[in-house]
Parts: structure tokens; C-alpha cells; sequence
């Protein structure tokens, strides 16, 4: 088959659908979508779900209006992936270059988009719950619902997104895993959950917890550092010798990060420890949230919004596309690097995250 079936246009499509089909986290929360362009860094004003209270009717109506309040997002979650490319790519088919570049690049993309939807949300819970041990019930699960209910949450659209240590944990026990306890037998069969305690189930292998065979021994620090450094210095750390591990988990401003070596605390303190990835922004003392053991995220998909936008097209590309369908949008950009004679194709896309409503968040750990 001719390359010429290669565009922007049609490999954006189909990295538009293989982006979808990977995705999580960015399915269950709110989304807003709009195909006005911005840059890395604007900030984006989002309508809240409008709220109304049912009154009592006493003969006449008491009009509400339409009030629905707004908050400020900012578009700063930028994901790139380029790769060089070949004649020998080029001359594939559709599906060929599909399998090799496109859905790889995609599944990273996804794992990204939905990992940054479970920092946040982890970060910014307003209620957590220790998961048992060894369970031999499901009430850590149901009090996630009761805290919800204590917080007039709608029952409708609760979510709960176990990660796969809690989801086999909670599967095994006689309540889901026995017929003639659930009434069923997919749990059993299929390891699906189904809804429980007024959430619907899902698992994800993004949901975080620590890489390392032992979890370090701190258990609070700050972060400080560079933007673009993969290096950051920890103060205020607990105990004052206290230890982070290579795999080790932190969120810190909304990010996840890992650690890429061991360290131990001098009263308090670590001058610098690689993590595994560039740091995002300049940060100042930043308390970090932990990673310490699996996390799972409850919430109510009006607690947490997903937003995006399109990338505008570079000015400097001959080649170039957007697609955007369903709330979301790919960029795929051809170029040539004259210094290495290289052809390249990337893929790329922009959102920002944001908790809407504290109180319709809650995390499940340990």
C-alpha cells in the first residue's frame, strides 16, 4: 500500500481513537471541551455543575435561578512523544504504522493523562481510609459511601477506582467471590466488582503505590527544586534520618514523581536525590504526599474535571494535524532535523486537571 495514505490527518485520527480506547481516570471525571487554541500555561475559566435545593412546595413556587459557578484551570499538562521515523516506517500501511508507533505512543500518553488524574485527585481528598491488613469484610468500602452520604454526595455517578493490590484484596473475600453470598459469580470468574456500597468499580493499573521491595522510612518531607531538573533536594523530612527508597512515590503540586535512588536524611534534610523525570515548575518547599503503600481514589465524577483543548498547528510545519472528537484532541506533527538528517513524527496533547468539589473526593490507602 502507497505511503501516501500516511498524513497527519489520518494517523491523528487513528491516534485519536487508540487514545480513547486507553483511557481510565479521563472517562469517569467531568470534562470540559472547547476548540478555542491555547498555549502551554493559559489559564482556561470552567463552569461548576450548577447545584439546586428542592423545597417545599407550600402552594407557590419558589424560582432558583441558573447559577452555576466557575473556576479558574490551568492548561499546564503538555505530553509530547516524537520518534524518528524512516522510509521504512513510512512505507507501511495504516495498521502496520498503527501497531509499531501509533497505539505505543498512545498507551503512554494515556497511562500519563490518567496517572495525572490520580495524583490529583489523591492530593487533594478530603477523606481518607486505612485499608485493612487483611480484611475479612468490605467495610472499608463502605465507609467510603457512608462518608459520601454524610456529605450529601449524589448517589448517581460515584466512582471508585481500586488499584489492583485492593481490587484482589477485596475480591477474595466471600462477600464478592462467593455465589451464594454476591449472587453471582463474575467476581470469581472475571475479577469484575460491579457496583458496591453506591459505587460503580472500576481498577487501574495507574492507581500508585511504591516500586520499591521495601518503601522507605519517611513518612513527611518538602520539595524543592528546579523546573526541568531531575534532581530535587527534601527538607522538614520525618524522622530526622529517615529514608526514601529507589521507586519510592511522591505527589507534590499534582505530579507524581519516583525516585531514581536511595537516600538517607541528615537532620531532616537531603541536599539531592534523582527522580525519574524532569520537574515540572520551580517549587519552594512543597509538601509532598507520600506513596507508601496502594492507592485507591473514590469520587463523584462532578468532584474532579478533565480539560482540554487543541494545540494550535505550528506555523513552521508542512505537515500537520488535529483531530478531536469525544472532549478530546491529538496533534501529530511531522518535521525534518537538518542537523541529523532525521525524520520525525510527534504526537502530543494539552489538558489541565482540577478538583471541583473537595468533599466528593476520597482515597482509600494502605
Amino acid at each position: 500500500m502507497s505511503n501516501t495514505i500516511l498524513t497527519p490527518d489520518v494517523i491523528a485520527k487513528e491516534a485519536l481513537m487508540v487514545l480513547e480506547n486507553n483511557l481510565v481516570m479521563a472517562g469517569l471525571v467531568h470534562r470540559d471541551y472547547s476548540k478555542e487554541f491555547v498555549s502551554v500555561g493559559d489559564t482556561i475559566t470552567v463552569r461548576k455543575p450548577a447545584k439546586f435545593i428542592a423545597k417545599n412546595f407550600t402552594g407557590t413556587v419558589s424560582a432558583q435561578d441558573i447559577t452555576e459557578s466557575s473556576v479558574v484551570v490551568k492548561m499546564d499538562r503538555f505530553r509530547d512523544i516524537t520518534v524518528n521515523i524512516s522510509s521504512k516506517e513510512m512505507s507501511l500501511d495504516l495498521k502496520d504504522f498503527s501497531e509499531q508507533i501509533v497505539v505505543p505512543a498512545m498507551q503512554a500518553i494515556a497511562q500519563a493523562v490518567d496517572q495525572d488524574i490520580m495524583a490529583v485527585g489523591l492530593e487533594g481528598a478530603s477523606k481518607t481510609i486505612t485499608s485493612s491488613a487483611s480484611p475479612t469484610d468490605l467495610s472499608d468500602l463502605a465507609a467510603i459511601g457512608k462518608y459520601f452520604d454524610s456529605k450529601a454526595v449524589p448517589i448517581y455517578d460515584r466512582r471508585l477506582v481500586l488499584n489492583p493490590d485492593h481490587k484482589y484484596k477485596y475480591a477474595a473475600l466471600d462477600n464478592l467471590s462467593n455465589v451464594s453470598y454476591a449472587g453471582s459469580s463474575e467476581t470469581l470468574r472475571n475479577s469484575e466488582i460491579g457496583k458496591i456500597y453506591t459505587m460503580d468499580t472500576f481498577m487501574s493499573q495507574n492507581a500508585p503505590t511504591f516500586d520499591s521491595s521495601t518503601a522507605g522510612t519517611a513518612t513527611a518531607f518538602k520539595v524543592t527544586g528546579t523546573a526541568g531538573a531531575t534532581s530535587v533536594s527534601l527538607s522538614s523530612v520525618t524522622a530526622t534520618s529517615g529514608t526514601v527508597k529507589t521507586g519510592d512515590a511522591f505527589i507534590v503540586d499534582g505530579y507524581m514523581y519516583r525516585f531514581a535512588e536511595d537516600k538517607t536524611a541528615s537532620s531532616g534534610s537531603v541536599s539531592s536525590v534523582a527522580i525519574d523525570q524532569p520537574l515540572h515548575a520551580d517549587l519552594t518547599a512543597e509538601d509532598a504526599v507520600l506513596i507508601k503503600a496502594p492507592n485507591s481514589l473514590a469520587f463523584h465524577k462532578n468532584g474532579i474535571a478533565l480539560v482540554t483543548r487543541q494545540l494550535e498547528l505550528p506555523q513552521g510545519a508542512s505537515k500537520a494535524a488535529i483531530t478531536s472528537a469525544n472532549g478530546l484532541s491529538v496533534r501529530v506533527v511531522f518535521g525534518y532535523d537538518q542537523a541529523t538528517k532525521t525524520d520525525k513524527i510527534s504526537f502530543d496533547v494539552i489538558y489541565g486537571i482540577k478538583i471541583l468539589d473537595q468533599n466528593m473526593v476520597a482515597k482509600l490507602v494502605g
